[in-house]
This record gives C-alpha cells, sequence and structure tokens, in this order.
C-alpha cells in the first residue's frame, strides 16, 4: 500500500520508517530539507507540497502540532483530494476537533480517523500504540498500514470518530501521575532518613523492575537515568508540558470526576517552572526526555537554567 505523511520530525520519520521497513511505499512531505533528506535517504519519496503527495496516494496521515497547524493542513488537503480518500491524524489533536473534521471531511464523501499514537522515540524501533477512532470501514482498509507501525497487536479502533483522541487524552493525563509517582518515591528514598547511606538507585531500580509489583516500562526507563547519574546536580527541575494532561483535567471537571493525582501532577509542574524544581521533578524532566524526545534543562556553574 501507499502512504502520505505530513510532518517528518521525531514520530513522523519513525512512522515512515516503519511502513517502508514493512514494505509500503511512503510519499514525505516536511517543510524542512533535512526532515526531507533522512526519510529520503531510508527509501520515501518527498514532495515539496501536498497537491503532488495527493497525486500520487489518497491516504495520508498527519504528525503534525496540533490545532492551527493541523487545521491548515486538514483544510489544505480537503481542497486536494476526492472521494473514498482517508485522512488520518496522529497527533495530539484535541477530540472535540478531531469530531468536527470527520464530519466536515465526510461531507465531501472522505473518511477521517483520529489516531492516538503512543511510543515516543523507541516506536521507531519496537512499534506504536494506536488508539484509532472513527468509520470502521475506513479503518479496515487502513489496517495493514497501521499493522506496520503498530507494536504487534498495538492497534486497535477504539470507538466513533473523536474516540482515538480522547482515550490517548486520558493516557497522557495517566502518565503524567505515572512519572510524578516514580519520582517522588526516588526523591524520599534519595533524601529521606536513609539519605547518609546513598543508596543506590541504579541497583534499586533494576530490583524493582525484575519481578516487583511496580515494575514498568517507566521503571526501565529510570533505571537508564539512573545508570549514567542519579545525583543530578546538572539537571534544572522545570518540566514542560504537552498541554494533554490540562485537556484531562478539564474533561474530568466538567463531568464531575475526581482526578486528584493528575491535577496535582499537574500542578506540580507548573510549580516547578516557577521555582525551577525538585529532584523528583529532575526525574520527571529526564524521563520525559527518555521516552519522548522532549528537551530538558541543564544546570550551568553559576546556576542558571539552559535548554
Amino acid at each position: 500500500m501507499k502512504m502520505g505523511i505530513i510532518g517528518l520530525g521525531r514520530m513522523g520519520s519513525a512512522v515512515a520508517f516503519r511502513l517502508v521497513q514493512a514494505g509500503h511505499e511512503v510519499v514525505g512531505f516536511d517543510p524542512d530539507s533535512n526532515a526531507r533528506k533522512v526519510v529520503a535517504d531510508f527509501g520515501a519519496e518527498v514532495v515539496d507540497n501536498l497537491a503532488h503527495m495527493v497525486a500520487r496516494t489518497q491516504i495520508v496521515w498527519l504528525m503534525v502540532p496540533e490545532g492551527k497547524i493541523t487545521e491548515m493542513a486538514f483544510n489544505e488537503l480537503l481542497h486536494h483530494m476526492s472521494a473514498g480518500a482517508i485522512i488520518i491524524d496522529g497527533g495530539n489533536s484535541q477530540y472535540q476537533d478531531s469530531m468536527n473534521r470527520a464530519q466536515i471531511a465526510a461531507q465531501k464523501g472522505i473518511s477521517f480517523l483520529d489516531c492516538g499514537t503512543s511510543g515516543g522515540v523507541r516506536g521507531r524501533d519496537t512499534g506504536f500504540c494506536l488508539m484509532v477512532g472513527g468509520n470502521k470501514d475506513a479503518y479496515e482498509q487502513v489496517c495493514p498500514l497501521l499493522e506496520a507501525i503498530a507494536a504487534p497487536e498495538g492497534f486497535s479502533l477504539v470507538g466513533p470518530s473523536g474516540v482515538g483522541h480522547y482515550v490517548k487524552m486520558v493516557h497522557n493525563g495517566i502518565e503524567y501521575a505515572l512519572l510524578q509517582a516514580y519520582a517522588e518515591g526516588f526523591h524520599i528514598i534519595r533524601e529521606g532518613s536513609f539519605k547518609d547511606a546513598d543508596i543506590d538507585l541504579q541497583e534499586l531500580s533494576r530490583l524493582w523492575n525484575v519481578s516487583s509489583i511496580v515494575r514498568s516500562f517507566i521503571l526501565e526507563l529510570t533505571h537508564d537515568i539512573f545508570k549514567h547519574d542519579y545525583v543530578l546536580d546538572n539537571v534544572s527541575g522545570e518540566i514542560a508540558e504537552s498541554g494533554m494532561g490540562l485537556w484531562t483535567v478539564q474533561e474530568a471537571t466538567k463531568h464531575a470526576i475526581p482526578v486528584t493525582m493528575i491535577n496535582e501532577s499537574l500542578r506540580i509542574r507548573a510549580r516547578s517552572r516557577e521555582t525551577g524544581g525538585t529532584y523528583a521533578t529532575k526525574v520527571v524532566a529526564l524521563l520525559r526526555n527518555k521516552f519522548g524526545g522532549h528537551a530538558f534543562n541543564t544546570i550551568n556553574k553559576d546556576n542558571t537554567s539552559k535548554e
């Protein structure tokens, strides 16, 4: 099969790579010439505008920042596409926007699938988790492509239009709380009653991840961090955020659903950017870099921060 991909950054390039490796054809577009070169080097075709892409394939995957850029790309695709085409938004769009786009696309006979995509920078090698919302017929048509992008058994149609991005939003809210819980636990061990014992956090995280009930991929990444440094003196505790945690809290508030842990983890991130954070928020910042390639700040000797 053939798929167009708009947005060839870390995630878009990884999606393209997996498709090419599985024997599918990829037509890629990105305004960055370096990004285009990366995917061209592993066998994808690249084009310099969306009209050229749509002339080659009527199945297109969006992997661009949510909001204005996604809306512009979506509208331009509608202008060039014909009935029977399929647009898949694999980014982190708001689910309400995805519901609206599905309705607009349907008026032209075009299917729109919203695909929550999880896997971070390791998804290129291990595959992604794909949470798809939308029309079942369109979903089944692109299943061979989704199978190539996903980890084994890592894709599913989870509901109608909007649900793919809805469950990914909640997924990210859970992620906020999980990261904070692990980080706070190691903060206590690092600076609590036995701080003078200099407990080996590398060994402890390894031990927990062998067979304890808190073993997880996040703990595996924490162990990777501690293998290199568990003092973290040169790391700033400021944590950035993508916005999806806030959307999760807003959705919960709208329905009077308590989300105490997710809400507090969101507040902790905001405070970290005001105060410079704590040892725990340093761990969270490094974990975000580990699984998503998100930037973190380092601290110079004069105590100033830089990205």
